[in-house]
């Protein structure tokens, strides 16, 4: 029999389950439509906006979360890539996992962090990401493919983890 254990007044762990396009860029930064994008996605690496990481930096210096890598970029490159090309460009924040590569990439998203959840208890978390999860996905903040992660979105954040 397995028992949980919780410490009244213990800090519970935050995670933030991260996209990269539309939220740390914007197709904007890609010089493309999105359509253009999505054509020549196997023959380009992602861009990180200067104005992104400054707001996510604003996330990873007052809430220290664990970050998940949720974003498509997650099959391509392994985490401590990732990690280079973040710290590169100034985000003060690192990916220590990445969610599984089961289902479909987009359709199957949510089921993926869902999975990570579940497997890794996790209690505190919020998600940014520039697509529809579906009514069951919780704590999703949504953003704007076009434009990426705003000051908006970083007052839902302080609001959901006071």
């Amino acid at each position: 029999m397995k028992y949980k254990i919780t410490i009244k007044g213990a800090k519970q762990e935050k995670y933030l389950f991260l996209d990269i396009d539309g939220v740390m860029n914007s197709f904007d930064d890609y010089n493309m439509t999105g359509e253009e994008f999505l054509k020549k996605i196997n023959d380009i690496s992602f861009v990180i906006s200067k104005k992104q990481i400054d707001l996510s930096n604003e996330i990873v210096e007052k809430y220290n979360p664990k970050i998940v890598l949720s974003s498509y970029w997650r099959t391509r490159y392994p985490i401590h890539k990732v990690n280079k090309i973040f710290k590169e460009n100034g985000f003060k924040g690192v990916v220590i996992a990445k969610t599984d590569e089961k289902g479909e990439e987009h359709k199957d998203r949510w089921n993926q962090i869902n999975r990570f959840i579940d497997k890794n208890n996790v209690r505190s978390y919020i998600i940014l990401d520039d697509d529809s999860l579906g009514n069951e996905a919780k704590n999703h903040i949504k953003t704007d493919s076009y434009i990426g992660i705003q000051k908006e979105h970083i007052d839902k954040i302080k609001r959901m983890w006071k």
